[in-house]
């Protein structure tokens, strides 16, 4: 039997509902109606520790909806949800630096068709690589303080500064 290890759902603070809702609402390929209903399966995925077939499924249930579009969609709302999630576990444990390890994929949305943003925002993250940040602030990215996995696109990790060793 393989071991798994439970996700801890207190991880999922009122910081991370109140980001994910602000998420959803910003998909303006949405229609209003399916906003609640989409926050509510991208909310049970996180909390599942990461089902991500589960918000993938219903959102191919909204009228117009393509499978592209529901991939991109659920790998977003999940990737913003476990950042914070995992800045939160981090704080948690008293870890107050991490080391930014970019994923050697483009941090672009579409890398077939990338923008002078997606190329931007890409040699940022690059940049990154092997620099260290504070957990609880971020990373200053092209004027902004984000977290590996935060921005749209975004294929980045981190690792665990631990001091003591």
């Amino acid at each position: 039997m393989m071991p798994t290890v439970k996700f801890d759902v207190s991880l999922v603070t009122n910081k991370v509902k109140a980001d994910l809702r602000k998420n959803v609402e910003q998909l303006e390929d949405i229609p209003k109606k399916h906003i609640r209903e989409i926050y509510d399966a991208a909310l049970a995925m996180i909390e599942s520790g990461g089902n991500m077939p589960l918000l993938y499924n219903m959102l191919l249930k909204v009228d117009g909806m393509t499978k592209g579009r529901a991939r991109e969609i659920t790998i977003t709302l999940g990737n913003k949800a476990h950042a914070l999630t995992e800045q939160e576990r981090r704080v948690r444990l008293g870890i107050t630096h991490a080391i930014w390890m970019y994923s050697n994929a483009p941090c672009m949305v579409n890398p077939k068709h990338p923008t002078d943003a997606d190329h931007k925002q890409d040699a940022a993250h690059q940049a990154a690589n092997g620099k260290q940040f504070e957990v609880g602030k971020g990373f200053l990215i092209n004027g902004v303080w984000t977290l590996p996995g935060r921005d749209m696109g975004c294929k980045c990790n981190s690792r665990t500064v631990v001091p003591w060793i």
